[in-house]
């Protein structure tokens, strides 16, 4: 299966999280691939995208026959959204998932900017990062930052993943224990998952346990 990780907005913690999962899902016993489609602000190589295939390589050695080209088709030296940055080929990105998929049982793929940052295609003058996940056929999995102004950034984006009825789960990343006393007194009535502490459930329910 695919799950894409993305995020309320950049540097909310889509690779800390997919790393944590990389090692979650291979302890529980699945083979597991990873794929960073786009990544932009590249200079020498992709950090985070050479990050997740180190990572992966460690439990899955079917991944050293790939190249760190396999695991990120498009990089962009200008660290904006991937509209501005370059042109993608989403034929592309198909194929190169292909050949992923045949080395693993779940696929991690994450994405760049948040939920809507857009991306500029040969096809078509651009579609949003969503819809990216939907054309690959993947679990959503929002990660939410615990940054003071989450809040707003939660509702805006449920709302939004909500009118387009898609399938999606959401957690947040625990940026320190602040969290607790200026933002949770309104989040609790959402019950939220939280990756640091609840990485087992958040792991079964991406693969519907």
């Amino acid at each position: 299966m695919n799950i894409f990780i993305t995020a309320n907005n950049t540097n909310c913690g889509k690779t800390y999280t997919t790393l944590k999962l990389i090692k979650k899902f291979s302890n529980m016993g699945y083979k597991v691939g990873v794929f960073k489609p786009i990544e932009t602000g590249v200079e020498n190589y992709p950090l985070d995208a050479k990050k997740l295939f180190e990572e992966a390589k460690k439990y899955n050695p079917a991944l050293n026959s790939l190249t760190i080209d396999d695991i990120v088709p498009f990089k962009f030296s200008l660290p904006a959204a991937p509209y501005v940055a370059g042109d993608v080929n989403i034929n592309q990105i198909k194929q190169s998932i292909k050949k992923i998929k045949s080395l693993c049982d779940i696929l991690l793929i994450e994405g760049a900017g948040g939920i809507r940052v857009p991306i500029k295609t040969k096809n078509k003058d651009w579609i949003e990062m969503w819809e990216l996940a939907k054309i690959l056929d993947a679990k959503l999995f929002l990660v939410i930052s615990s940054k003071l102004g989450m809040i707003n950034d939660f509702l805006l984006n449920k709302y939004f993943l909500d009118s387009q009825n898609l399938n999606y789960i959401w957690a947040i990343n625990l940026f320190d224990e602040s969290y607790f006393k200026i933002t949770h007194p309104f989040m609790k009535k959402f019950n939220p998952l939280i990756i640091q502490k609840d990485l087992d459930t958040i792991a079964k329910k991406l693969i519907g346990e």
